[in-house]
């Protein structure tokens, strides 16, 4: 049977411990740690020579030029990213405005629900899947409503018209309404008056070598 002496003993100790702590505590809270840098300043860690390549605001035909900045940038900073989820927050991140924007958000989203963060590899694959082809559809269709026969023979002209329509997504009206009005107009002038034109673009662009 233990004595009162012990019991004494052990209490001191108890008490004397608890005082400690609390010491410790209060020491902590007036003087708080340096905290640990955050993923958001491991990411202003980064190669001068490099420029930021900033946000992609969601204008396509910007995305080609963006893109290649911010791939050079991933990689002169790649030391800087510890791991999958550092690299694929901060490059959705630069992903702004109501599509854009949006779509990185759901991934975010989605990626921190699984807890499952892709791999810069499959990030890129991604990306461009998904902006890339987009924008190329967009550029192409700009081109394509200014492309000019001119001087360029009909053979070639023909035949980069119809890689545009293609890679432009234009449906077969639209793309044979722009080389009527496109092609050299002593061209299309012939078709008029021979009357032989023809609403599938594949035809069209046979009558257009033709003539």
């Amino acid at each position: 049977m233990s004595s009162q002496p012990d019991i004494n003993a052990l209490l001191h100790n108890m008490h004397a411990q608890i005082q400690a702590l609390t010491s410790q505590l209060a020491e902590l809270q007036a003087n708080p740690p340096v905290a640990t840098p955050s993923v958001e300043k491991k990411f202003n860690k980064k190669v001068e020579v490099v420029a930021d390549p900033g946000t992609f605001e969601g204008d396509r035909a910007q995305f080609a030029k963006w893109w290649i900045k911010l791939q050079i940038w991933v990689k002169a900073n790649w030391d800087a990213f510890a791991d999958n989820f550092e690299v694929a927050t901060v490059v959705l991140s630069q992903l702004k405005g109501p599509v854009a924007g949006r779509y990185a958000q759901v991934r975010l989203q989605e990626c921190y629900t699984a807890g499952v963060w892709p791999t810069w590899d499959d990030l890129k694959v991604e990306i461009e899947k998904y902006f890339k082809l987009q924008a190329e559809r967009d550029w192409a269709h700009q081109q394509i409503r200014s492309f000019k026969q001119g001087n360029m023979r009909t053979d070639d002209y023909i035949t980069r018209f119809l890689a545009l329509s293609i890679q432009g997504g234009l449906g077969n009206e639209h793309a044979v309404e722009l080389l009527e009005r496109n092609v050299n107009p002593c061209i299309a002038e012939q078709i008029y008056l021979q009357d032989t034109r023809n609403k599938n673009l594949a035809l069209a662009a046979e009558e257009v070598q033709r003539v």
